[in-house]
C-alpha cells in the first residue's frame, strides 16, 4: 500500500514500510527521555515526520511560538530540541541576513533532514549543531531569544535543561518554551498511543502510554522556570487546530514517531489491525480531512 502525497516534491512513501531499521528488543530501556531522543534518531523517523507532522502541526506551533518573542532583524537565536527546524526556521525569515540562528538537536538524522529540506527566506543563517539540551555545547550568553517546542517534557532532566537555556542567553534575553498541556487531550498524539496500547504493541521506551509523559501542566512550566533564575516569567495556555487532509495521512503520523519502526517490524496482518483501529478513532470532517485541537502552554522569561 502506497501513499502519494501529491504537493510533495519528494519520492512515494511506503506505507508501514517492512524494510524499517530495526529497533532492538532489549528488556533493559534506557530512562524515558533518553530513549525517547535516541527514538528519533532512527533513520526511518525524518522522513514520516517531515510528511505527516511538519506541515500539519508544528508549523503552526512554530509560527505561534515565534510570534510571542517579537524577533527583530539581526537578532541571534537558538532552537532547542529543533527536530526538523520549524522553529528555526520561521525565526530565520525574521532575523534575517544578519542575524544567526542555531538549530541543536540529539538527533543527527533529523537535523540532516532539516538541512536538506528547500530552503525559505533567511534558511541560509540556521547553523546545526548536534548536542544534547542538558549539555549544550556552546559560550554562556549567546543568544538574544532560546526556543524549545515540544521538547523540555520529553527531557530526563528538565530543570538542568532550562539552565542550560537560560545560561547561554545574554542578559535581558528571552527563553520561550512550549509543552503540550497537561489535563488536555493530547491531539492525534492521544489517540495513536491509546491505539497501539490496546492492540498490545510494545513500548519503544519507558512510560510511553503514560499521558502525563508527554505533557506539563503551566505551573509546573512557570516554576522550572522562576527556580532557573529567569525573571518576568508568564504562561499561557493557547490552542491551535491541526489538520490532514486525509484519514490517511493522519494515520500515517505514527510513522514519524518512535513507534514507527515496531509497528513496521510487524506482520503485515497485524499492521493492516493497527491501521484499521486506528481509522476507527478518527472524526472526518465534511470535507473529509481530519481536523484534531492541540493544546499547549507556553512560557516566557527573562534572564
Amino acid at each position: 500500500m502506497r501513499l502519494v502525497l501529491a504537493a510533495a516534491p519528494l519520492e512515494p512513501v511506503t506505507v508501514w514500510d517492512t524494510r524499517a531499521a530495526a529497533v532492538p528488543r532489549d528488556t533493559e530501556r534506557l530512562l524515558m527521555s533518553d530513549k525517547r531522543s535516541e527514538g528519533f534518531a532512527q533513520s526511518s523517523i525524518p522522513d514520516a515526520y517531515d510528511r505527516f507532522m511538519l506541515a500539519q502541526l508544528f508549523e503552526p506551533w512554530a509560527n505561534d511560538l515565534v510570534s510571542r518573542a517579537r524577533l527583530e532583524a539581526g537578532q541571534s537565536v537558538l532552537d532547542v530540541a529543533s527536530g526538523l527546524g520549524p522553529v528555526a526556521s520561521r525565526a530565520a525569515a525574521v532575523v534575517g541576513p544578519q542575524g544567526r540562528v542555531v538549530a541543536s538537536d540529539i538527533s543527527a538524522p533529523m537535523l540532516a533532514r532539516a538541512a536538506a529540506r528547500p530552503k525559505g527566506s533567511g534558511s541560509h543563517v540556521i547553523e546545526y549543531l548536534e548536542c544534547s539540551a542538558v549539555a549544550l555545547n556552546l559560550e554562556d550568553d549567546s543568544f538574544d531569544v532560546v526556543f524549545c517546542q515540544q521538547g523540555l517534557q520529553f527531557f530526563a532532566d528538565r530543570a538542568t535543561a532550562v539552565r542550560e537555556m537560560r545560561r547561554v542567553v545574554r542578559p535581558n534575553g528571552l527563553v520561550v518554551i512550549s509543552t503540550w498541556a497537561a489535563d488536555h487531550p493530547l491531539g492525534l498524539f492521544g489517540p495513536i498511543a491509546e491505539t497501539l496500547n490496546d492492540m498490545k504493541v510494545d513500548e519503544p521506551y519507558a512510560n510511553a502510554y503514560d499521558p502525563a509523559s508527554y505533557s506539563m501542566g503551566a505551573s509546573d512550566l512557570g516554576e522550572l522556570f522562576t527556580r532557573s533564575g529567569l525573571r518576568d516569567v508568564s504562561v499561557e495556555t493557547r490552542e491551535i487546530d491541526a489538520v490532514w487532509e486525509t484519514p490517511e495521512e493522519a494515520i500515517c503520523t505514527l510513522l514519524g514517531t518512535p513507534f514507527g519502526p515496531l509497528v513496521t517490524k510487524l506482520s503485515l496482518e497485524r499492521q493492516e489491525q493497527i491501521r484499521k483501529a486506528l481509522a476507527d478513532r478518527l472524526v472526518k470532517s465534511e470535507r473529509g480531512t481530519v481536523i484534531i485541537r492541540t493544546v499547549s502552554n507556553t512560557a516566557l522569561g527573562r534572564k
